[in-house]
């Protein structure tokens, strides 16, 4: 910083005195205080430029680190199935599964707000699509979305079916790399507003004989879901085990 500005007169008590002489060093001062900037302002470029060439890894790359939520994120365009068609709750086959209702073991009911038959290759994201790469789905990937009572959370049930059950542990498997069904979002006429961006999801899948399952779950209004300890979890892991205990009694 500059010097401070120019005393004062003499102490109380005293007249002042005559003004002093003019000083030839007053324009050494100000050329000491340019200097001192000048190397003040040398000393930040040389910081930043030490920042920013420190952030390349010599390959002339940017790299940054980024932190990675531990949960999958949803697919770029989240798909809107077909309205869910009414039934008694009864079936057979995997349609039996995906019912207009389901009461878990908590005693909690989900109520079906859509579904989507489609090819397993056609619903998969890229990294699904790699580990299907050589175990194709014996049968048309089924999905269905469900709604908590509250209508506050989504769930987006899907199941696979292979050749045989090491396979379907092998695509269960990457699903810990990222390997999902695309989301779907409630049909237009389920009464839940449509979320105008992609909502972040938590991501579980089981294994059931010659199925996969698949649980996404994510908050209606598409706020982040939280922990795995949070709610939007759990839901997730309480419906997914519903529907794959059920599974059993499939052939």
């Amino acid at each position: 910083m500059g010097p401070g500005g120019p005393m004062g007169p003499g102490g109380p008590g005293f007249p002042p005195g005559p003004p002093p002489p003019p000083r030839g060093g007053g324009n050494g001062a100000v050329i000491g205080v340019l200097i001192g900037g000048g190397l003040l302002v040398l000393v930040v470029i040389a910081v930043a430029a030490f920042v920013i060439l420190g952030d390349d890894d010599g390959d002339g790359k940017r790299r940054r680190t980024i932190a990675v939520p531990t949960y999958s994120a949803a697919p770029s365009e989240p798909g809107s199935p077909s309205a869910a068609p009414g039934d008694s709750g009864t079936g057979t086959g995997i349609g039996g599964v995906l019912t207009s209702t389901i009461t878990t073991a908590a005693g909690k009911t989900f109520t079906r707000v859509g579904t989507r038959t489609a090819s397993c290759t056609s619903r998969a994201d890229a990294d699904l699509a790699k580990a299907l790469s050589g175990r194709s789905c014996v049968e048309d990937m089924q999905s269905a979305v469900y709604a908590t009572s509250d209508r506050t959370i989504i769930t987006v049930i899907s199941i696979l079916k292979f050749s045989d059950a090491s396979t379907a542990s092998e695509v269960s498997d990457a699903t810990s790399e990222g390997a999902n069904p695309e989301l779907l979002t409630p049909s237009t006429n389920s009464g839940i507003p449509h979320l105008d961006r992609k909502p972040t999801s938590w991501v579980r899948s089981w294994t059931q004989g010659q199925h996969v399952v698949y649980a996404q779950s994510y908050y209606a209004r598409g706020t982040e879901p939280g922990s795995r300890t949070g709610v939007v979890y759990t839901t997730a892991g309480e419906l997914g085990l519903k529907v794959t205990s059920s599974l059993m009694s499939v052939n």
